[in-house]
């Protein structure tokens, strides 16, 4: 359930134990990777007797901006309130508070003022703000490097993987430090260790001979779920682990719930130039309407998720673009499809959903949504596999007046691909291949066994089958598989015209996004010309995720003229 604390957005996991937990969540592209993996968490507490909120920090995911300066205090904060807005929603009477990453600093903080403090839940924790930036900037440096574009992020800023921190927050952080030598004896603490991480090890030792309760697991799959949100890895064995902790060592002992009156009201944000209001999918899908201030919008564009990343999409791109659009007069549906973010997993259907008809499925559920909202013309844009979707949900679904396809890897999903390795193998051009195979680097990888060399060798052989058949394929047409998938998907394209559907390709050069729009346009993309109502737009300076402040900027133009557009057509 949705709720809003002062303009800050939290989910709240209603139990009736006495105890609850706040969850205070890591910051960024960290914060991104671990939605879902929280969710399930504070999920199976729920069903243990243990009610949770989990909250986005001021300033980050769904929250409001912060117009004041922005401190670690402010984090703090904004814990110590969830703890009360938990309090007063579930009847608990004590708090256990859970951090991840820089959150654990942020948990001990607010645990210090909390007068029933139930104990902690510390996770691959950060309680050096110094250190915590130094590592930070390194692990930027190793995505930057090799992509070969100008990022222009501002001059001295702390970046990670396009989520900017607020420079007054950086400067803030670089003095705190966070001790657990006063930690209440007896207190129950659970550790959650890195492998092979001897900080945290240190800090469970710490935490011992202060006195507390700890015990300590290993944070098994914790690699895996900070390499991306591209097959979204969950540590169910883990969460199992967590939920066993509680239940042995924190008292269950029900209390009484306030008034149903109080969990109704509607989880809402306003600003100046939008409004926001949490909405539910056919009782599954949690989603962000966002509208002008005025309540009135010209079209209603639907942002669709990248792969397993939530609705507010990488570096919040989703969450700056429904703002920005509001501004303008143009509403947005940001949304997690099932099994991604907030959303859980439909039970009758395969956990891997990304390329699914399930996906399908779930955006023309949305589509009817948003209809029943509102009467301007409705668009979707998605990213990668988002984009995916938008084509093929929009080209079955009349409601849909516009489309915008960004980076979209794979126009048609040819059926003999594997889809959990076209996922894995990550938006990588043969020319990236090739300058890496001359790498001494990638030398030194393969000895090691850093690199995969059967699945490099299988994506390089790929990207040559993928050129052969596009040499021979417009001589052959439908006799090979390219002609067949050219096929269908110029059978979409035509269906859109007659619908006079405009639709937007955008792509860029770093990705093989630009190869594959080649691949069934020819290399001049001269076969688009078929298509009256097919617009092509080549970013450049860009990479996949659309990293660069600039190249954002630019997106939102374009959605900004598609809406235009559509709504002219009316």
């Amino acid at each position: 359930m949705a709720v809003t604390m002062d303009g800050v957005m939290g989910h709240l996991h209603h139990a009736s134990g006495s105890t609850g937990i706040v969850f205070c969540s890591p910051w960024g592209f960290d914060a991104l990777c671990t939605v879902k993996f929280h969710r399930l968490i504070a999920d199976d507490l729920a069903r243990r007797g243990f009610p949770s909120i989990r909250f986005d920090y001021p300033g980050e995911g769904d929250s409001l901006p912060v117009q004041e300066e922005s401190t670690f205090a402010t984090w703090v904060n904004a814990a110590v309130r969830a703890a009360a807005e938990l309090r007063s929603r579930t009847g608990c009477t004590q708090i256990l508070y859970y951090g991840m990453g820089i959150g654990a600093a942020v948990a001990l903080q607010a645990g210090r003022q909390d007068e029933r403090l139930a104990g902690y839940m510390l996770a691959a924790s950060a309680l050096s703000g110094r250190r915590y930036l130094r590592e930070v900037a390194l692990r930027e440096k190793a995505i930057e490097d090799g992509i070969g574009i100008d990022f222009g992020y501002p001059q001295g800023s702390t970046v990670l993987a396009s989520f900017i921190m607020d420079p007054r927050l950086a400067a803030d952080l670089k003095a705190v430090t966070v001790a657990v030598d006063a930690v209440s004896p007896n207190l129950p603490v659970l550790v959650l260790a890195r492998p092979e991480n001897t900080a945290d090890r240190d800090l469970t030792e710490a935490l011992g001979a202060a006195g507390a309760s700890v015990t300590c697991t290993d944070f098994i799959g914790y690699g895996a779920m900070l390499d991306g949100v591209v097959t979204s890895p969950m540590p169910m064995a883990l969460i199992e682990t967590i939920g066993d902790w509680f239940s042995r060592t924190i008292p269950a002992e029900a209390v009484s719930s306030p008034s149903d009156a109080v969990e109704a009201e509607p989880a809402m944000l306003s600003a100046a130039s939008f409004r926001e209001r949490a909405e539910i999918v056919d009782s599954r899908l949690f989603g962000v309407l966002c509208q002008p201030a005025s309540g009135t919008e010209s079209a209603v564009i639907i942002l669709l998720n990248m792969a397993y990343a939530p609705h507010n999409g990488w570096g919040n791109i989703w969450v700056d673009t429904a703002r920005t659009l509001a501004h303008q007069g143009v509403a947005t549906f940001r949304v997690d499809l099932s099994n991604i973010g907030e959303s859980p997993a439909d039970p009758r259907e395969p956990d891997q959903v990304v390329y699914s008809e399930t996906q399908l499925n779930d955006v023309q559920a949305v589509i009817r949504h948003v209809r029943s909202m509102s009467k301007a013309p409705i668009l979707l844009a998605g990213i990668c596999s988002g984009a995916h979707s938008a084509l093929y949900a929009g080209a079955a679904n009349s409601d849909v007046a516009g489309i915008v396809s960004i980076n979209q890897l794979r126009l048609v999903l040819d059926p003999d691909e594997d889809v959990e390795s076209l996922l894995m193998a990550g938006a990588r051009p043969l020319s990236d291949y090739k300058r890496r195979a001359f790498s001494l680097g990638t030398y030194k990888r393969v000895l090691s066994g850093d690199v995969d060399v059967p699945k490099a060798a299988r994506n390089i052989a790929s990207h040559a089958k993928d050129r052969l058949s596009r040499g021979v394929s417009p001589y052959l047409g439908g006799l090979t598989k390219l002609g067949r998938l050219r096929g269908q998907l110029f059978g979409i394209l035509r269906r859109l015209e007659e619908r006079k559907v405009p639709v937007t390709f955008i792509s860029c050069r770093t990705d093989g996004s630009l190869a594959q729009q080649q691949l069934y346009f020819g290399k001049s993309l001269s076969g688009q010309r078929a298509f009256p109502g097919l617009k092509h737009i080549l970013l450049e300076n860009a990479d996949h995720t659309l990293s660069p402040p600039a190249i954002r900027r630019q997106l939102i133009e374009i959605l900004a003229e598609a809406a235009e557009e559509s709504s002219r057509r009316g």
